[in-house]
């Protein structure tokens, strides 16, 4: 399998690499032979030495990498604990407790200002509303009217329904948390066709572990499933194999590893579509039903391996597959992307994912809050000038935001659903249907 480079997390302080692929083919007719012939006796001893003093840089960053991985490994296990507890109160195996919640409002009272009304102070806002409805007159029943709405706090539609649901399950626990939060991110709302979502809200957690305990191996993720009707596996496995290259000083991916899925049936099978033909035999006119199988885009080719297992029948087979390669790189590509975004993003921080905000997001809306607080003094001339210049994007651009889905650009070129993360991407597959 071709390696592929995987952006290192930590900078290397001595970049000596060339990245540019002209300067590599550069690089390559370069004869050293020949320019050591060049140089004289006391340049190529010293040239040795440096040689010699960057065999030692290598030493020293080997070191730097083993001590980095036992770091790595300490801050695993702190939060495996972390993501154990979130696991729990998410399958509704325990519910939260006191401190946490205490944690939690303190942390919104003073981010956004929103603050939980208590018993006392609901009693006090009933008394005043009904107090007002007795002074206009009103009947009882308006005044219970008024009583109830007062108390009732709005939320958005998609908010609405996740708690209505939430509510309705006697475990306590949150349904399809991480199909939502799946949802909510461009990479995986393309992935997930409407077949995939009824088998992604039996996925009860996503867990990371170390490839033989050891950082600079690999991660695996791990998917785990309640018993459902689809596949018989409890646990998805995506294992990505990585090595570390001494010359470019860049972490590359040698091979992707997945856990074959052992569907229930053919019809249950995700990744594929069951057609059916009729066929008419010429001499009895007898009509027969062909059923053939056809591949089917669907979030589960993420546990499939795009360049196979067995690299001799590639070999065999390498001048008749050139566009099956590119398919193949293609899928590589967005299996390593897709994984990139689980390690980094979307595990550590699914709660943000869930509520269709990430914290590059939320970030980003307080920065606006604090710049308008800053300058929502300025001059009319310039309010004017930013209303005309609305008013023109408005002209221009008013038919593709009448109707057209919010996107709010995150880190990495990833764009996130606008409010709750509903709509749908622009660059949605096509669902294929059972025929």
């Amino acid at each position: 399998m071709q390696r592929r480079n995987f952006p290192p997390k930590h900078v290397d302080p001595v970049n000596y690499h060339v990245e540019e692929e002209e300067e590599e083919d550069e690089e390559e007719e370069f004869d050293l032979i020949e320019a050591m012939n060049e140089m004289t006796v006391h340049e190529r001893r010293k040239v040795y030495a440096l040689k010699g003093l960057l065999n030692d840089y290598k030493s020293v960053r080997a070191k730097f990498r083993e001590e980095l991985a036992l770091l790595q490994i300490q801050f695993m296990q702190s939060a495996q604990g972390l993501r154990d507890v979130r696991s729990e109160i998410v399958r509704g195996v325990r519910d939260i407790t006191e401190d946490e919640l205490a944690k939690v409002k303190a942390a919104t009272a003073t981010t956004s200002g929103i603050r939980e009304i208590s018993d006392d102070e609901n009693n006090e806002e009933d008394k005043t509303a009904n107090a007002a409805a007795a002074a206009a007159g009103e009947t009882t029943e308006q005044g219970e009217e008024a009583k109830a709405t007062k108390s009732v706090r709005v939320v958005a539609p998609q908010e609405a329904g996740r708690l209505e649901t939430a509510a309705a399950n006697p475990n306590g626990g949150i349904p399809d948390f991480w199909l939502t939060a799946m949802c909510n991110t461009e990479v995986f709302d393309s992935m997930i066709t409407e077949r995939d979502r009824h088998a992604l809200t039996f996925l009860q957690d996503i867990t990371l572990e170390y490839v033989e305990g050891d950082p600079q191996k690999g991660v695996q993720l791990n998917f785990v499933f309640a018993p459902n009707e689809y596949f018989t596996n409890t646990v998805l496995s995506k294992t990505f194999h990585m090595s570390f290259n001494e010359d470019t000083g860049e972490v590359e991916i040698d091979t992707l590893k997945s856990t074959p899925i052992e569907w229930t049936s053919p019809e249950k099978n995700l990744t594929i579509v069951i057609k059916s033909k009729k066929q008419r035999h010429k001499s009895s006119k007898s009509i027969r039903v062909v059923k053939r199988e056809e591949k089917c885009p669907s979030f589960f080719d993420f546990f499939t391996n795009p360049f196979g297992d067995d690299e001799d029948e590639e070999d065999e087979n390498a001048d008749d597959d050139d566009d099956d390669d590119e398919e193949d790189d293609e899928k590589a590509e967005l299996q390593i992307e897709a994984g990139q975004l689980l390690m980094e993003e979307l595990v550590p921080k699914a709660a943000f994912f869930y509520t269709g905000k990430s914290v590059e997001q939320t970030a980003r809306q307080l920065q606006s809050q604090f710049d308008f607080q800053m300058f929502a003094g300025g001059d009319e001339d310039e309010d004017e000038e930013d209303d005309e210049d609305e008013e023109d994007d408005e002209d221009d651009h008013g038919a593709a935001g009448a109707g057209g889905a919010r996107f709010i650009q995150q880190r990495g070129g990833q764009r996130a659903r606008g409010g709750a993360g509903a709509a749908r991407g622009a660059g949605k597959q096509q669902e294929c249907k059972q025929q």
